[in-house]
């Protein structure tokens, strides 16, 4: 897990086309991203340490999405202020 999932309102659970036991739990407050808990899934780790670190606010429908493969450039919606 990376960041702290503390005082979270939502959770988006996306499942890798690809392969089922790769997933990950991206917690968010409002808008903000707090934490990411990838299981069997480095990539989910990686992306969510760089966004949470960066600030960039994510695109909730695109991360959703589990039939895009999963990339930055594919998530980021705007930056946080």
């Amino acid at each position: 897990m990376v960041g702290l999932s503390q005082g979270y309102d939502q959770v988006i659970v996306r499942k890798e086309k690809n392969d089922n036991k790769c997933l990950s739990f991206w917690y968010f407050k409002g808008e903000i991203l707090l934490a990411v808990d990838a299981v069997n899934n480095a990539k989910a780790y990686v992306y969510g340490t760089k966004l949470i670190k960066s600030g960039e606010r994510i695109n909730k429908e695109k991360l959703l999405d589990c039939e895009a493969d999963l990339k930055i450039a594919h998530l980021i919606s705007s930056k946080i202020s």
